[in-house]
């Protein structure tokens, strides 16, 4: 197994145990039945490679797997990261529920390759997903064809997942955190925020091509958190693992807000937001207050077809994931799958 595969994941940790005194468990990902994996793609005419870590219940080849892509200026380390000592991180719980899971670097990000950042747009990275689903359908990727995938996003990669299942039809189902049709109070400040990542003191050594950009030093925390339902480890953790996103990723955000994409879902769809992501809530237009509240406004974008369920995190902002109580999120994905699928994983 390659020794970089867990690195951002362990940092988070290492944060952890540093900053609580707490027993963090940061390779919790590198248990048996994960490895990295490398796909190739087409992105904007050229061959790309994005890469990223698949994991599979101890013994098992399940028929469903969930392929998971972070939002913009996150990786995979997004799903790798325990919220605090005693939650485990996202790919570990659904491995023990029994569901493999591909934590899947989007093209520019983590691992993957990175190509000129104007060719990083929502299409292309469309496109190459629905690359992706279709490998992982014929058993190209890890040598096991799934019969059902299900997209799994965060953010803009909630945005690629909606999008593609719009255009190419080919998930089984959609969870779509953090990603609504509405604009919250903080979202001025992300915009505000961007920087290019050349210049940043975590990125910056890794030399990223020119118009690849990420977050301004120290702001991750008041942007992606409720600092009062995170670790206090969590602030320094986003920090840490903070990736990039790219020009064309920033030109093209907006897009999957139109309702026509939405609207030409036909899987069924999961929206989860935190109560607290005052990037796209607690606005002009939603009030994340409890599920019916989302449910009622973005049952005016998804058809009939698209089953919406929805879900608040209470007292999360927009990262879900990175909250104390990030397992009752993951608890109602793995029910509402569980539910699609009455004969399990």
């Amino acid at each position: 197994m390659t020794k970089n595969v867990f690195v951002r994941a362990l940092l988070a940790g290492a944060a952890l145990l540093l900053l609580t005194g707490l027993p963090a468990r940061p390779a919790e990902a590198s248990a048996a039945g994960c490895r990295l994996v490398s796909v190739p793609v087409t992105l904007a005419a050229q061959k790309t490679t994005l890469r990223g870590t698949l994991c599979r219940p101890s013994g098992q080849a399940p028929a469903a797997l969930q392929l998971l892509l972070a939002g913009a200026t996150f990786d995979q380390a997004y799903w790798l990261t325990p919220a605090d000592a005693h939650t485990p991180p996202y790919v570990r719980y659904m491995t023990d529920a029994g569901y493999a899971v591909l934590a899947l670097d989007r093209p520019g990000t983590g691992l993957s390759d990175r190509p000129p950042a104007q060719d990083v747009t929502l299409s292309t990275e469309v496109e190459a997903i629905h690359e992706v689903v279709g490998l992982l359908r014929a058993g190209k990727v890890d040598g096991h064809a799934y019969g059902r995938v299900t997209g799994v996003g965060h953010s803009f990669g909630s945005s690629v997942l909606v999008t593609d299942a719009a255009r190419h039809g080919d998930l089984d189902a959609v969870v779509a955190s953090g990603f609504v049709h509405s604009v919250g109070p903080k979202l001025d400040a992300l915009n505000q925020a961007i920087v290019p990542a050349a210049d940043d003191p975590v990125l910056g050594p890794r030399r990223p091509p020119s118009g690849y950009l990420t977050t301004q030093q120290g702001s991750r925390a008041g942007l992606f958190l409720d600092t009062a339902d995170a670790s206090p480890a969590m602030p320094a953790v986003l920090e840490l693992t903070k990736a990039t996103m790219t020009s064309g990723e920033q030109a093209t955000l907006a897009e999957a807000g139109d309702p026509a994409i939405s609207g030409a879902v036909r899987v069924p769809v999961f929206v989860a937001v935190g109560q607290h992501d005052d990037l796209f809530c607690n606005g002009p237009y939603l009030q994340c207050t409890d599920a019916a509240a989302v449910k009622t406004w973005e049952s005016w974008f998804y058809p009939a077809e698209a089953r919406l369920e929805t879900f608040v995190l209470a007292g999360a902002g927009h990262a879900l994931n990175l909250h104390r109580n990030a397992g009752d999120f993951f608890a109602a994905v793995r029910g509402w799958l569980d539910g699609l699928s009455p004969t399990g994983p």
